[in-house]
């Protein structure tokens, strides 16, 4: 009896054990991939954020760009330098519909440019609301109105297939866990206490918070691992995809170049990171919570890149039915009758 005893406790011991280690979400790494891949098959949810560009500065314009493209380059950056930019909206599966609102304040000091952008998607439209900006002239026709892209019909125009019917959504996804998947856990995760997570939305709770970070010490060997696994996989999913590709007005001759240019050693000699650190906050699987911070500069200031962004995002309503804050239009401009 005392024999069958001791056996039913270590039987009873072992299976709790085990449950334990079945219900656990595993490393931080493969946490935060499971939940990059859970998230991207929801069905349905809302979304909201802020983008905040502390500094940027472009490439120096090549001597074969145009004085208009040079200006623009000189003009971006003092524009979007301080530019806080705020954005809301909702996805839905089926029927395919996602919903994009931007509100952006551009300039700094008494120069100050507030936009308001409203964005719908289709399964095979795309509507963008033409903002009235002062000092810009825009054309009274789609002054304060949706220009509609018919995205079937410009793939049927190219020869392709619609961009919209499951590629390009997905690609942002795919990149990012592409990026994530690149870096060495031991390295660059680390699960942080929810009283050391900052920018967390008020009410919010997760079940679990996990960060991934690279600063100037890491800088090369991320720029490495991201050369050699991440970028190559990216570069393999466009090339995958004829209808992205014509979206995106890219070639597969010119992606290939890419994937040879964009090496380890050429990155390495060209940017530095400074921090790249993005936190994520997991709910149930799903990732409802993202902040984070990107500092990327130029090997060489006053010749390349500089970038210093802050981020914060979050998701809720996931798999609930979601309100769309804008009706389809039926006045939309098609895009095509826009052409001089």
């Amino acid at each position: 009896m005392k024999t069958w005893k001791r056996g039913t406790l270590v039987l009873f011991i072992a299976t709790m054990a085990a449950v334990a280690g079945c219900s656990s979400s595993g490393s931080p790494k493969e946490a935060l991939m499971d939940a990059i891949t859970k998230t991207s098959k929801a069905k349905s949810f809302t979304y909201q954020g802020t983008f905040t560009i502390n500094d940027i500065q472009l490439p120096q314009a090549p001597d074969t760009d145009s004085a208009q493209n040079a200006m623009l380059r000189m003009a971006l950056p003092i524009l979007l330098k301080g530019a806080v930019i705020q954005v809301h909206g909702a996805v839905q599966q089926d029927p395919q519909r996602a919903e994009l609102t931007l509100n952006a304040t551009l300039g700094t000091g008494d120069v100050k440019l507030t936009v308001n952008i409203p964005i719908i998607v289709t399964a095979d439209q795309i509507y963008v609301k033409v903002p009235q900006i002062p000092g810009v002239p825009i054309p009274e026709k789609i002054a304060d109105r949706f220009v509609v892209i018919d995205a079937k019909k410009l793939a049927e125009e190219q020869g392709g297939t619609n961009p919209l019917d499951g590629g390009a959504p997905n690609l942002g996804t795919a990149a990012f866990a592409a990026l994530v998947d690149s870096l060495e856990e031991k390295t660059y995760f680390s699960e942080p206490a929810a009283g050391d997570v900052k920018d967390v939305p008020s009410g919010y709770k997760a079940d679990r918070y996990v960060s991934v970070g690279i600063d100037g010490q890491h800088s090369e060997a991320a720029l490495t691992a991201i050369a050699g696994k991440a970028i190559p996989q990216v570069i393999d999913l466009l090339l995958q995809n004829e209808a992205v590709l014509k979206s995106f007005g890219l070639t597969q001759e010119r992606l290939e170049d890419a994937k040879k240019q964009l090496t380890a050693d050429k990155m390495k000699e060209q940017y530095t990171i400074r921090k790249a650190e993005i936190t994520g906050g997991i709910t149930d699987g799903y990732l409802t919570f993202e902040s984070g911070d990107l500092q990327v500069d130029a090997t060489e200031p006053s010749k390349g890149m500089k970038m210093n962004i802050h981020f914060q995002l979050s998701q809720d309503d996931i798999n609930k039915e979601v309100k769309f804050e804008a009706e389809l239009p039926k006045d939309a401009v098609p895009v095509d009758e826009l052409a001089p």
